[in-house]
């Protein structure tokens, strides 16, 4: 298995060749989703933040950590655990124009690449997980789905969408996972919309909790349905939506084309009685580093590679299926599958998927 170092090794000498492809001195990384994914490390200040708060300067024999002096120490301390490859050059955050002046000393008259300019061979890399990421991320996927499906398990009749969506947060943090994303409803407003962020309503008896939890820059999306009391009408939609997402599952295979898998998606909600039901939500698509790197339509030519990251999640008038899906040589795995909540088992081609489905609680 790769250490921390064999991976931030293995990354920057796949960054140093598209450099040298592109006939740049050297590349900025200053996105949240590439730093964390060139360094397993979080640079970020706000949970929200799109941008890094720090550059790393990739040459072809160094790496320099070009930030305010409010986040050089704690950064290279805590996040990229003082790796001797990486030297910091700090700047005073009242003096942004001695950024410039370190920039010119680092690349000595070479072009500097942008992310932008680099784009498809940063998506390319970022996109395929390496060994020591898979490690990290199966952890990751498993404490998630155990404390989403936990925390519903837990819900009564009367909880607000706020209180679920702060006992959640705390489950979250409590194992170092940044819940970047928190999703609720309950009862019609569950069936009303399709991204409930949470709200004042309170639980009488169907919830929707959907959550996207980051470690180290690493995304899982997971989602869970409950009923307190038996409801046959959502219990036959759920098994109808996780007919979908077995769809989508059976055709996701290296090689496949992300928008052929969308198009059997929509087939198969007609096919199930909801046609056309597909244009009131997005599909899902390519995960890892960001919570959907490709959100798959029709047109979708993106080739589906092996380790690659999928989280699809069909929804059906208030019915929703989501898991994190890995796509190996070999087959799928579903590294959000606990094993412990309601399943349905959806016969595909003659194979049978199992789907979590929604969970009565009496």
């Amino acid at each position: 298995m790769m250490t921390r170092e064999q991976n931030l090794s293995f990354k920057l000498e796949k960054l140093r060749e598209a450099i040298a492809k592109g006939g740049y001195a050297a590349l900025e990384i200053n996105s949240q989703a590439n730093f964390s994914w060139l360094t397993r490390g979080r640079g970020f200040i706000g949970l929200a933040a799109v941008a890094a708060c720090g550059s790393l300067i990739v040459t072809p024999n160094k790496v320099y950590l070009v930030t305010e002096n409010i986040e050089a120490e704690r950064l290279y301390v805590e996040e990229l655990h003082q790796t001797p490859e990486i030297e910091v050059r700090p700047f005073p955050w009242n003096q942004p124009e001695q950024r410039g002046a370190i920039l010119a000393e680092i690349l000595d008259g070479g072009k500097l690449a942008t992310e932008q300019d680099l784009a498809s061979a940063l998506f390319g890399l970022r996109t395929v997980m390496t060994d020591y990421d898979l490690e990290d991320y199966r952890a990751l996927c498993q404490e998630s789905a155990q404390i989403l499906e936990s925390t519903v398990r837990g819900l009564t009749p009367g909880v607000s969408g706020f209180e679920l969506a702060g006992e959640l947060a705390r489950g979250l943090w409590a194992a170092g996972i940044e819940p970047i994303t928190a999703l609720s409803a309950f009862d019609g407003r569950a069936l009303q919309y399709r991204h409930p962020i949470p709200y004042t309503d309170r639980l009488e008896n169907y919830a929707l909790v959907v959550i996207c939890g980051r470690r180290n820059g690493l995304i899982a999306s997971v989602t869970r349905n409950i009923l307190l009391r038996e409801d046959p009408g959502m219990i036959e939609k759920h098994a109808k939506c996780a007919m979908v997402d077995a769809v989508a599952t059976a055709k996701l295979q290296p090689g496949a084309v992300l928008g052929d898998i969308f198009t059997a998606m929509a087939a198969e909600y007609a096919a199930q009685g909801y046609p056309g039901e597909e244009v009131f939500h997005h599909q899902g698509g390519l995960t890892g580093f960001m919570p959907r790197e490709i959100r798959a339509v029709a047109s979708t030519s993106h080739t589906v590679r092996a380790n690659e990251v999928y989280a699809f999640n069909p929804s059906l008038q208030g019915s929703k299926c989501e898991d994190t899906i890995l796509v190996t040589e070999s087959g799928i795995e579903v590294m959000s599958h606990t094993g412990n909540y309601a399943y349905v088992n959806c016969e595909i081609n003659g194979t049978t998927i199992q789907k979590p489905t929604v969970l009565v609680l009496q």
